[in-house]
């Protein structure tokens, strides 16, 4: 059988934890799966940190799901409307897509500016500025040409809205970070047999010195 770099991962976590004390245990699996330690201790808070992370999984997956399904209707739309070819294209292309009229020479086309550019960048020199053009600008395989401006703005819509719900779940996972931490540093605080602060003054080279001491 074949294990994977997860799986052995997973498995030397699970040996690790298996010979500490049991509260490390229990604060590196509420890390690993928030509530964990809350619950088996009888904190009924601990089923709302668990929830959390599976309303936040779910909502990554879920966005992601979405901002996925957008892209593939923005590149079915672009057949119809921009009349692209079928293809597999970058991002730099459907980015120009969006912005440009159409790929070629006209006055709102990608080329022209393509050709705009050689011209300032090579002035006096029609080879440097040909060079430039054919390394630069699509070809027929990269041919588009909107139907409306309308219609490239709705082609727009849809790339930003995908654009948007990738931010959403990248900002959920983050908050997915936060509440592993916090679950994690709460079996700490609550495990705490301890604690007392205690404040000082002590004098070094002359000078006053305040410390704070804190005992778990």
């Amino acid at each position: 059988m074949k294990i994977t770099r997860a799986t052995a991962l997973i498995l030397l976590f699970m040996l690790t934890i298996s010979t500490l004390p049991a509260k490390s245990k229990d604060f590196l699996l509420s890390l690993a799966v928030p509530g964990f330690a809350q619950i088996k201790d009888g904190r009924g808070y601990g089923y709302s940190l668990l929830a959390a992370e599976a309303l936040l999984i779910g909502g990554q997956l879920y966005l992601k799901s979405e901002a996925n399904l957008l892209r593939d209707d923005s590149y079915t739309y672009a057949l119809k409307f921009a009349h692209i070819n079928p293809g597999d294209y970058d991002s730099e292309f459907l980015k120009n897509l969006g912005k440009y009229e159409s790929s070629g020479y006209d006055a709102m086309g990608y080329n022209s500016t393509v050709r705009n550019q050689a011209v300032m960048l090579y002035p006096n020199d029609p080879e440097g500025q040909q060079l430039y053009i054919e390394a630069n600008a699509y070809g027929d395989d990269k041919y588009w040409d909107w139907d409306s401006q309308t219609h490239k703005s709705e082609y727009n819509r849809m790339r930003n809205d995908a654009q948007d719900l990738e931010s959403f779940a990248k900002l959920a996972f983050g908050v997915t970070i936060l509440n592993h931490l916090v679950s994690g540093f709460d079996v700490l605080r609550y495990n705490a047999s301890e604690s007392r602060a205690r404040f000082s003054m002590d004098y070094r080279s002359r000078t006053p010195q305040l410390k704070l001491s804190v005992k778990f």
